[in-house]
């Protein structure tokens, strides 16, 4: 089966209507290629590689079905490679993440080492060019930083919703 059913359907069009775009983006993930190993094409929409296939498909909330996305085969290394061990950390803080992104200035994402294991940090620059706030989020675990040329000082708050965490400090650093 390389085409969604009636009832992936029902489920996804009401998830898609979610998103910000309210279209999403589905692979089906088939075993039904030939064990040559040979990397290929067969349609617009689908990519083989050896037995596995991989068909992709768009669908928008108004959609009365899904649309064949037209993919593209890149050889080339893993761009993402870096992300994968802060992967769960990027799902779970995405929305607010993006919306600090979106309203302030100058913000950056790195992935550094936390506590345990690779974290990720946010920084954002703070208007006196000498400071930032960094956020660092290792598993559920969220640290508050000022960065300062002294070195990092541990802000003494918690709140798991970083962008008003982020907000509250902003305002106690300006005073």
């Amino acid at each position: 089966m390389r085409h969604p059913s009636s009832g992936d359907y029902r489920g996804d069009v009401q998830w898609v209507a979610n998103l910000r775009g309210q279209e999403g983006i589905f692979g089906i993930g088939t075993a039904d290629g030939s064990p040559d190993g040979v990397s290929r094409q067969p349609e617009v929409h689908r990519q083989c590689l050896g037995e596995l296939g991989f068909s992709w498909y768009a669908l928008g909330t108004n959609d009365r079905n899904y649309r064949a996305m037209p993919v593209e085969m890149t050889p080339g290394p893993d761009l993402a490679l870096a992300l994968r061990p802060i992967w769960d950390e990027l799902e779970y803080h995405a929305a607010r993440l993006d919306c600090l992104a979106r309203q302030l200035n100058r913000v950056t994402f790195d992935v550094v080492m936390g506590s345990r294991k690779q974290a990720l940090a946010m920084s954002i620059p703070l208007a006196d060019g000498t400071r930032s706030l960094r956020v660092l989020m290792e598993g559920r675990e969220i640290r508050y930083l000022v960065v300062t040329p002294d070195g990092p000082l541990a802000a003494d708050y918690r709140d798991d919703r970083i962008d008003h965490a982020v907000f509250v400090l902003l305002a106690e650093l300006t005073v």
